[in-house]
């Protein structure tokens, strides 16, 4: 894995972290929150404003798929 995912998917992970800490409570609980409904609007508007997270999201696939198909030409 190169630099250039690694980055990505970190960021990835530190925009997703605390939403799915905010979802795991809520499954543990079995009981929707006013924090996971706002959680849950939080991730849908970064989502549709062409955020960070959507554009890591795209970019860490398409390495993701880079690197695998060169893994295979590879061995």
């Amino acid at each position: 894995m190169n630099e250039y995912l690694k980055n990505r998917l970190s960021r990835i992970h530190d925009s997703l972290y605390l939403s799915l800490i905010t979802i795991d409570q809520a499954l543990s609980k079995e009981q929707a929150t006013i924090e996971l409904a706002h959680e849950l609007s939080r991730l849908l508007n970064k989502m549709e404003s062409g955020s960070h997270l959507k554009q890591d999201l795209k970019e860490a696939e398409a390495e993701a798929y880079r690197q695998v198909e060169e893994g295979a030409t590879h061995d």
